[in-house]
């Protein structure tokens, strides 16, 4: 494995996790850039050391993936409910100011018209909801995982 010189940052979350990304640190973290040279790399650190820290970059990068999927699941399921209560509001408002013959009827295909929309808004919004459940709990096992092997090293170097 040869690693390759470039800019890695070093960013630190509020709850003590470490991610490694080839882009400046998420909002919410903080951290440091640094300045990769492969040739001192390869020299100072070894293959086990290395192949880590690509596995710790993969890691931070997925993490990162699914940090932005969660936001734009979340996002989407809040769209869809103010566009459902938009439809109910505005097809309410129309049924009610149907006047003249025929105004029960008409009101009544509108009501009826505003159910079936309000049942495929529902659809949806239960199926993004369970997307943005998904993918909390994605993060959520990531985050286990990733900690657990993060207390074991820090262990193992204190040795």
């Amino acid at each position: 494995m040869t690693a390759q010189a470039g800019t890695v940052y070093v960013c630190k979350s509020s709850d003590g996790g470490t991610l490694f990304s080839q882009t400046p640190c998420p909002t919410g973290y903080s951290g440091e850039q640094r300045s990769i040279d492969a040739q001192r790399s390869s020299r100072g650190a070894s293959e086990a050391e290395l192949r880590q820290m690509a596995d710790d970059l993969t890691q931070s990068n997925a993490k990162i993936r699914l940090e932005r999927d969660l936001k734009n699941a979340q996002k989407k399921l809040k769209e869809l409910q103010d566009a459902r209560q938009g439809n109910i509001r505005s097809q309410t408002d129309l049924a009610q100011s149907i006047a003249g013959p025929n105004s029960r009827n008409r009101s009544q295909a509108i009501i009826d018209d505003l159910r079936t929309q309000t049942d495929k808004y529902n659809e949806e919004i239960r199926q993004q909801r369970q997307k943005v459940a998904d993918t909390q709990k994605r993060l959520s096992e990531m985050q286990a995982s990733s900690s657990a092997p993060e207390n074991s090293a820090s262990s193992g170097q204190a040795l």
